[in-house]
């Protein structure tokens, strides 16, 4: 069966009139909305849940369990030309991976850190690769995705659904994606030293975040990882994983970080020489030094 991903109006609301319970009328109201004003769904579930925005605790994480918002969120913003970039992007790299250590696409094990409804394993599988997928099990998304994989048949083949993050295996990644991911996690930094844990040496993460956009469009960003923006490189370099590549196509989105055995300082060198890089976290000590001056 092949595999569609839904990227008009019509296929939206068709792949989620499929997979979930929720009547067409509302669907095509919902999709929509969020088509035109990013983040519709979500701002209307937050006073639903009680949910105090870029703040996380239990009413925030019933919202990511039991709201559809998260859902209707994934698949339109997906369906943008800039944001399929990113995967196609990704994919690119992900050859370039397998060719360097001769290796068969489907030979590659890859981890797909909180991907949602599961556009991106999706694609990779099209694409003859093989997938861990995790994202929070139960949620709303979760169960979503496990539809659309059990529909395609892919479970258990190309698609293996990660129910427990913890036994995710050490040392054994080709590659971890995770688009969009480290700004909701109260320690996004425990996040990058597990990523790392879990790459073999040499292996490649592919990542994007948005730590700078703490704003009403993005209520589940946490303004306590404001102070990241700008540090994505020196935050991964830490944990040992060193910037190899970036995308200047999409907002720099993805980077690329390559695990390896030992990071020397001459590899600090040439990340501080990276004029992009460099003027990020330029940046990023400007704005804290004019918060400091607020207060």
């Amino acid at each position: 069966m092949e595999i569609t991903i839904p990227l008009t109006f019509a296929e939206l609301v068709n792949e989620i009139v499929k997979f979930t319970e929720l009547p067409r009328e509302e669907v095509e109201h919902r999709v929509w909305m969020e088509a035109i004003d990013k983040g519709w769904n979500i701002q209307q579930d937050l006073n639903r849940f009680q949910v105090t925005p870029h703040y996380y605790n239990d009413k925030m994480e019933q919202l990511y369990r039991e709201s559809y918002g998260m859902l209707f969120e994934n698949l339109v913003y997906w369906a943008k030309p800039n944001r399929q970039g990113w995967t196609e992007s990704a994919l690119k790299r992900l050859k370039l991976y397998a060719k360097n250590h001769n290796l068969k696409h489907e030979e590659l094990k890859i981890l797909m850190h909180g991907d949602g409804t599961g556009n991106d394993s999706l694609y990779l599988a099209k694409n003859g690769f093989k997938v861990d997928y995790y994202d929070l099990p139960g949620s709303r998304t979760f169960d979503f995705a496990m539809k659309r994989f059990e529909f395609y048949e892919l479970l258990d083949k190309s698609i293996e659904a990660i129910i427990d993050y913890n036994l995710c295996p050490m040392g054994q990644y080709d590659g971890v994606i995770s688009f969009e991911v480290l700004e909701h996690l109260t320690d996004p930094v425990a996040a990058i030293r597990d990523i790392y844990s879990r790459l073999k040496m040499g292996g490649i993460a592919l990542i994007t975040e948005a730590f700078g956009r703490v704003d009403n469009i993005h209520p589940t960003h946490l303004a306590t990882n404001a102070k990241y923006d700008g540090t994505t490189a020196f935050m991964f370099f830490k944990q040992g994983l060193v910037l190899s590549w970036y995308d200047r196509t999409y907002w720099f989105k993805p980077m690329e970080f390559v695990k390896l055995e030992k990071v020397s300082p001459l590899r600090l060198n040439r990340l501080l020489r990276d004029g992009v890089i460099r003027g990020k976290y330029l940046g990023a000590i400007g704005r804290e030094m004019k918060q400091m001056f607020r207060r």
